[in-house]
């Protein structure tokens, strides 16, 4: 099969927005100790070579180094130049004890051999995709027999059903049923315009079995989000930090690009323009009101979000011994 890479299903995650996204993002998103408990569930060792499909700026490298890096060879793949040349430059920084290289490539054609990993890995990719499970099979193909494949993905519909409190408003069951009407709708639209799957982390296990990988588990992602007075650990000061951020740096044609964007899946997923307009009207109406709220409990201390289930999991899966 052919792949088209088109403007309809790649985001170039090098742009400003994106990238401080994909960065900030990343900054509290495992725990210390579950990365220890992952790396051992992997029976990670040392001189192995590790390959990171849609490694990005080399997240998972530098996150798991000191579990693997001794005498190993970390290489990530990734589409994006930009994000290369500057994954690049700062692997000095933390690859030290083993060796790290960087490929232009696509994960529907790793610019490597078959059988070349001991361990190859993706956060946060396949849920992009339009074809995940083609680059799941390149993963495999990559991977030595004996090897492990791990995926850290996502269930974001799940997690929109999570029912979170909050400081500034309790939506009624009407509201909370409307918002996750739309959801679906918009998550339906997403796939077919082949941006990708916004609930496949439950699916992974299934594609890994069909793809005929063995001993396959799944850990969840521990990390606790939640704000309350007094904001004493460093996770919530950050959170903090890029909320203040995000009400008070909002660029508006981000947020119309957003909303382009939104539109487009929704209404490819079945839904109407009038449904968007009257559901759109109605968050711009209550959002500047809320964001000032906001704002306001945060400098007396008295904002608070309540913890929601995480639905972000690390899947990993054996291939079999010839």
């Amino acid at each position: 099969m052919e792949y088209q890479v088109t403007e309809k299903n790649r985001r170039d995650w090098s742009e400003k927005d994106l990238k401080k996204h994909i960065v900030d993002q990343r900054k509290y998103l495992w725990r210390t100790s579950t990365i220890e408990r992952i790396a051992s569930w992997l029976d990670l060792g040392s001189c192995i070579t590790a390959v990171d499909v849609g490694c990005g700026l080399g997240y998972l490298g530098w996150t798991f180094w000191q579990h693997y890096g001794c005498g190993s060879t970390y290489i990530g793949v990734d589409c994006s130049i930009k994000l290369l040349r500057e994954a690049q430059e700062t692997k000095q920084s933390w690859s030290e004890g083993g060796k790290a290289y960087f490929a232009n490539g696509s994960a529907y054609a790793i610019p490597l051999p078959d059988e070349s990993a001991d361990w190859t890995m993706c956060q946060t990719l396949l849920m992009h995709l339009e074809f995940p499970r083609d680059a799941l099979k390149e993963m495999i193909r990559v991977t030595k027999p004996g090897g492990v494949i791990m995926c850290m993905e996502p269930d974001n519909i799940s997690s929109s059903l999570s029912m979170v409190s909050n400081s500034v408003h309790s939506p009624s069951i009407e509201e909370k049923l409307a918002q996750f009407k739309m959801q679906l709708i918009w998550a339906e639209g997403r796939k077919k315009l082949g941006r990708g799957d916004w609930g496949i982390g439950t699916k992974v296990p299934g594609m890994m079995a069909d793809l005929g990988l063995i001993n396959i588990d799944a850990l969840n992602n521990d990390t606790p989000r939640f704000v309350h007075p007094p904001y004493e650990t460093e996770i919530q000061k950050y959170g903090i930090e890029k909320m203040r951020e995000n009400i008070k740096d909002k660029d508006d044609d981000t947020k119309k690009l957003l909303w382009k964007r939104y539109r487009e899946c929704f209404l490819a997923g079945g839904g109407s323009l009038s449904t968007y307009y009257r559901y759109m009207k109605s968050v711009e109406a209550r959002q500047k009101e809320w964001e000032t709220i906001v704002l306001e409990q945060l400098e007396n201390s008295s904002y608070y979000h309540g913890i929601s289930g995480s639905h972000f999991f690390c899947i990993r899966g054996f291939k079999p011994e010839k």
